[in-house]
């Protein structure tokens, strides 16, 4: 490719037949330093492969939407992101994890991006961060998930607004324009707005635009997250969950309403539970006399991505320990039993309130150990 003017290659998704054709030509493009037009689920933009200096400066030059920011760099998912910024702060894996791929970009000093990204040529990095800051995305729409898939490196992506689109979320804004090879035109783009970019930094994040990831949101997705998981979800890990809210409540010297402005999300779930139940009345009674309450919850029945997105899973038996683990074994360092000592929490359904009130002291006292473990 060379840095001659061309008029890019228009293709319309609407209109081919082999949609797979078309990908494999975006990635033989940008494999030889050629500017495309792709689609993201929020904007449309000109990618280039980062590790091509001469692209990389192309799409820089083309870019005429928030020219002070550094080129952000598109990963094939979230567990890239370590690779890229292996200093990265618990808050930016969080982040990570728990939003990507999405509508999210995350802004991370220099200081943490000391793995790939020092690897890209010395002059791609110069262009892609002036400033130092290294930004990372891992973008849900299909086609430049596909194209991703099929390269060896990340791209680099910038925008290209006029006055007419200031969001460009159709490729309108890309027609005719020089030095791009092709545009890959798939329609407007699902939500039709930015992506809320968040700089991440060891104190925690901030935003520095807002997009389609709203505040409240970024909040519950970058807290710590403790799950407790039982049979059904009416009586252990119910009361588990109410018990663990008093007793971070009773630790921070704040109400359980407003633990999650702390920072911490306490969910619970069962392997075999049923979805909507209520906590067995026995459960209920014992919780309200510690001064916590069951009367809104309803069960839930564990999922993989429930259970991928906890910092840490505590079970009631070894039994369900090794249902989860036998699910999704990569996490088996973040969950444990809940007994510091190894033992199971029996079942209590159906049994008389007297066995209920001894289950809740029992788990109480080894969350008490399990919270002077984790710092709390």
């Amino acid at each position: 490719m060379t840095d001659q003017p061309v008029s890019p290659s228009w293709i319309d998704v609407g209109q081919t037949d082999d949609l797979r054709d078309v990908i494999h030509r975006a990635v033989a493009c940008l494999a030889q330093g050629g500017v495309v037009g792709l689609a993201t689920e929020t904007v449309y933009g000109l990618v280039a492969s980062a590790l091509d200096a001469r692209s990389v400066d192309r799409v820089r030059r083309l870019r005429t939407a928030e020219p002070s920011r550094p080129l952000t760099l598109l990963l094939k998912g979230p567990e890239e992101v370590t690779d890229w910024v292996p200093r990265i702060a618990q808050v930016g894996r969080r982040l990570a994890w728990r939003l990507w791929p999405g509508p999210l970009t995350l802004v991370f000093p220099r200081t943490m991006a000391d793995g790939l990204y020092d690897r890209l040529p010395g002059d791609a990095r110069a262009l892609i961060s002036p400033s130092g800051a290294v930004a990372l995305r891992s973008p849900a729409h299909p086609i430049v998930r596909d194209v991703l898939r099929l390269l060896p490196a990340p791209l680099v992506i910038a925008m290209v607004a006029t006055a007419e689109h200031p969001v460009p979320w159709t490729a309108d804004p890309l027609r005719g324009l020089s030095g791009v090879e092709m545009v890959i035109d798939a329609g407007p783009t699902q939500y039709r707005q930015f992506a809320t970019v968040v700089q991440i930094d060891d104190g925690g994040w901030v935003i520095e635009r807002p997009g389609v990831v709203d505040a409240p949101t970024l909040r519950q997705s970058a807290s710590l997250i403790i799950l407790f998981v039982c049979t059904g979800n009416t009586c252990r890990s119910p009361m588990a969950e109410a018990i663990c809210k008093l007793l971070l409540a009773r630790r921070f010297g704040c109400s359980v309403r407003e633990l999650d402005q702390r920072g911490i999300v306490i969910r619970s779930a069962g392997v075999a539970a049923t979805n909507g139940m209520p906590a067995a009345p026995q459960a209920i009674e014992v919780i309200r006399s510690l001064g916590g309450s069951l009367e809104d919850h309803r069960s839930r029945k564990i999922a993989a991505h429930l259970v991928r997105q906890a910092d840490c899973i505590f079970a009631m038996t070894m039994d369900h320990l090794d249902a989860l683990l036998e699910a999704v074994p990569e996490v088996e360092h973040q969950t444990f039993l809940l007994d510091p000592a190894g033992g199971d929490v029996a079942d209590p359904i159906g049994s008389d309130h007297e066995t209920y009130r001894w289950t809740a002291q029992m788990i109480e006292a080894m969350l008490e150990q399990r919270l002077d473990e984790m710092g709390f």
